[in-house]
């Protein structure tokens, strides 16, 4: 029996994605041991964070070039690479090291989205899009969760220093794993495109991230919900496992254990807000429905206390997984619906290039708001009214009726 002509490509750009997860979340979750080898103070985990985002948006701004000649699985298997090699910088305990480290780590993140989109874009039936996007964004959560589970158990168990050389190894696992079906994915390459290493600084990219956004008059408004969304997520990931070990006293194992039931949870969320958004047809209308309670779960996260039961503590992060996490794939599969044809990964790349400055410049605030304040849970509550302004923009994206390519 033939296998659907999407499986393949699905299962490739998802393998990717879960791989990437693993090693971008592997630096959140041995956090507290990175800065304390570092000799650093435990909230500085934000300059990491954000330089991690920051290498993702380097990459949004640059990174088209790469994508069109070498092909979008060929471009996944090269940010795999460089982020395994990133990692093994992070042996040197100086932290102007581990935080050039985390950029690049980030910039061989990066590709996960254009080139997924692209490849899902061209490959995926109109009727599952949502779905089938929101599948593959669930493998982010899903890395980062396993990450979440396996890591800190093995840096109790063998150091961790074992536990980022294994990161390191998953991802040229990841990488041979998919080198069957590259030559089909990328048949489509560019390969009269000449790449020089200038183009990682050109003037010209520059441009590109605001002239995507004017391929289609919802793309703004739909950008500006996905920087608020992204900001609160980014900052879930970033501090949850420093929140819960510094401030709630749990061990490093339990607040790992915690982060993963969030990131669990956020993936099935992920998936069953595709399914929704594909049968209802309103992805706007799924995308409101998370801004809200977005706001509401943060709240309630912001509330925590050493008084709370560990059972409590996981049951409110795993809620606020479903609705702080569950956006990505519904909003980019409603990026590729409303993108020119040809120009998705354009479109998402411009997306993603504003989405990740959130993810950049929120754990810098939110790190230099933790300083002055002396809490995290103050300024988690403040992170949460970012859903309600997701929530205004995704309201005037929806009344924009004039006609849209797609």
């Amino acid at each position: 029996m033939a296998l659907p002509p999407w499986l393949p490509p699905l299962a490739a750009v998802l393998l990717m994605q879960i791989v990437a997860a693993f090693q971008f979340q592997a630096i959140w979750i041995l956090a507290p041991v990175l800065t304390g080898i570092a000799g650093v103070a435990p909230e500085r985990v934000g300059e990491l964070a954000g330089f991690l985002s920051l290498g993702s948006a380097w990459f949004f701004l640059s990174g088209n070039p790469v994508l069109q000649r070498l092909g979008s699985l060929r471009t996944l298997q090269l940010g795999a690479l460089i982020a395994s090699a990133s990692l093994l910088v992070f042996f040197a305990p100086w932290w102007p090291a581990m935080m050039v480290a985390a950029l690049i780590v980030g910039v061989g993140y990066g590709p996960t989205t254009p080139a997924g989109s692209d490849v899902l874009a061209r490959y995926t039936p109109p009727r599952h899009k949502s779905a089938m996007f929101s599948i593959k964004q669930a493998g982010a959560p899903l890395g980062g969760a396993i990450a979440g589970l396996s890591l800190p158990t093995l840096a109790a168990l063998v150091g961790w220093e074992f536990a980022l050389v294994a990161t390191a190894l998953l991802g040229l696992v990841a990488i041979a794993l998919v080198q069957r079906v590259r030559r089909e994915l990328d048949a489509d390459r560019d390969q009269s495109i000449a790449l020089s290493p200038l183009m990682l600084v050109a003037p010209a990219n520059l441009r590109q991230p605001v002239e995507a956004l004017s391929l289609s008059p919802r793309l703004p408004l739909l950008t500006l919900a996905s920087f608020c969304l992204a900001a609160i997520q980014g900052n879930l990931f970033s501090f949850g496992v420093t929140y819960l070990t510094e401030e709630i006293g749990l061990t490093l194992i339990q607040a790992g254990a915690a982060s993963s039931a969030m990131l669990i949870a956020g993936m099935a969320g992920r998936v069953l807000m595709g399914w929704l958004a594909d049968r209802t047809g309103s992805a706007i209308g799924v995308l409101k429905t998370l801004a809200v309670t977005a706001t509401l779960s943060t709240l309630a996260l912001s509330s925590i206390s050493p008084d709370w039961s560990y059972g409590a503590i996981v049951a409110v992060f795993a809620v606020t997984g479903i609705a702080a996490t569950a956006w990505n794939g519904v909003f980019l599969a409603e990026v590729a619906r409303i993108a020119p044809r040809g120009k998705v990964g354009m479109a998402t790349a411009g997306a993603a290039f504003f989405t990740f400055l959130a993810y950049t410049a929120g754990p810098f605030a939110f790190a230099k708001a933790v300083s002055l304040v002396g809490a995290y849970g103050p300024v988690f509550a403040g992170v949460s009214g970012l859903g309600l302004l997701a929530g205004v923009a995704l309201v005037l994206a929806g009344r924009r009726t004039e006609p849209v390519a797609g």
